[in-house]
């Protein structure tokens, strides 16, 4: 578990920006963790910009030979924000309790170990962290921003104060991680369309294939149990539920008796329960595939539909997701692969994916401490 998540546990407000590159982790970490963003006119102006109450202070910076770093320089300063963990070449965490919402920021001078279980009314808190994982031969670079307040009231100015400045924030971070990518190298990822992929087997010759994927910031245990969920005769479809679970909204959490299927199970397919999918292949926490055969007078229908899921080193992890489908007489194919499924199971899917990202994100977000909570503890 990521030791942001013990510091500033259920924030109200998270942001994550991902990235692939070639390098080995030793080099991605040493980058991340000592880069300077001054070279950047733009971003300089606006670090300016945010303290030029600091001249009105006896100890006033230098503007003109500033470095910005987002770690080296917060350890030189010595107050407002602070290093709050760091596990050298894999994870280090920033964190501030102050008003931020202030043009003068008033900070409260704590330590570390206090910054979790400061709740003083009248103050917002801020958290973030770079992570940097092996991944595919390459690494992962993770920038995760994480807000909250110790009050309702102090939450509203923080809010309205982040939506005033959050899009130059998010510029500035986004800037970073483009910068890292682009001096480190992007990883070449799988490419999805063509990759195989467990299931592909069942129907082997067809060009009416669709494959979508998501990253979800939420380790493969959080959202394999959504997986198992699938069906009318459990959850529903977590996609567009008047369309697919007779308007009844798909369950928004885990249920204990849903947590896992077997070769041959049925998922209902409809809420009237009058069609089933199979399920034909299954790997724990690895890959789920379902699908279904049809045959009348006039022909036959056959579809798969796999889903795979990958780690993205221990706290996040790729679900890829393919249907296929083969029919006869070829006329109906035609029209159902052309017309018929791209838009309406495209659509479908992409929804299904991002509720199945939010609801295990948001539980991971929950979850209780362990391993890093002992760690904060013992500082």
């Amino acid at each position: 578990m990521k030791a942001i998540q013990t510091y500033l546990p259920n924030p109200r407000h998270t942001e994550t920006k991902r990235i692939f590159v070639k390098v080995k982790p030793g080099v991605a970490w040493k980058l991340a963790r000592h880069y300077d963003m001054s070279s950047v006119p733009w971003v300089r102006f606006l670090f300016n910009l945010r303290t030029v109450t600091d001249l009105f202070h006896e100890e006033r910076p230098r503007f003109g030979d500033k470095k910005i770093g987002f770690i080296d320089e917060i350890e030189e300063n010595g107050k407002g924000f602070l290093v709050l963990h760091e596990t050298p070449g894999k994870e280090v965490v920033v964190g501030a309790v102050g008003k931020f919402w202030h043009i003068d920021i008033p900070f409260v001078e704590i330590k570390p170990q206090e910054y979790r279980d400061f709740n003083e009314a009248g103050w917002g808190k801020v958290a973030w962290s770079i992570t940097v994982e092996p991944y595919l031969g390459g690494s992962t670079i993770c920038f995760e921003l994480r807000t909250s307040a110790t009050d309702d009231e102090s939450w509203k100015k923080l809010n309205r104060y982040y939506h005033v400045i959050g899009a130059f924030s998010k510029l500035i971070r986004h800037t970073l991680m483009e910068r890292l990518e682009k001096e480190l190298g992007s990883l070449v990822l799988p490419a999805e369309d063509t990759r195989s992929l467990a299931g592909d087997e069942i129907i082997p010759d067809t060009k009416f294939v669709d494959t979508d994927h998501i990253n979800i910031e939420a380790p493969v245990s959080f959202v394999w149990p959504y997986l198992m969920q699938l069906g009318c005769d459990r959850a529903g479809w977590y996609s567009i539920d008047w369309l697919d679970n007779g308007g009844v909204r798909s369950t928004d959490h885990l249920v204990g008796d849903w947590s896992d299927r077997k070769v041959g199970d049925k998922l209902s397919a409809t809420p009237k329960k009058d069609s089933f999918f199979e399920v034909y292949q299954i790997e724990h926490e690895k890959y789920f595939v379902i699908g279904g055969e049809l045959k009348t007078e006039e022909g036959f229908f056959k579809s798969s539909w796999s889903f795979v899921l990958e780690p993205v080193g221990e706290e996040a992890s790729h679900l890829v997701v393919r249907a296929k489908m083969t029919m006869s007489p070829k006329w109906k194919e035609w029209f159902m692969g052309n017309l018929f499924y791209p838009p309406v199971h495209g659509i479908m899917e992409a929804v299904q994916l991002k509720t199945i990202k939010r609801y295990a994100e948001r539980d991971a977000e929950a979850r209780i401490e362990t391993d890093v909570a002992k760690e904060v503890a013992e500082v």
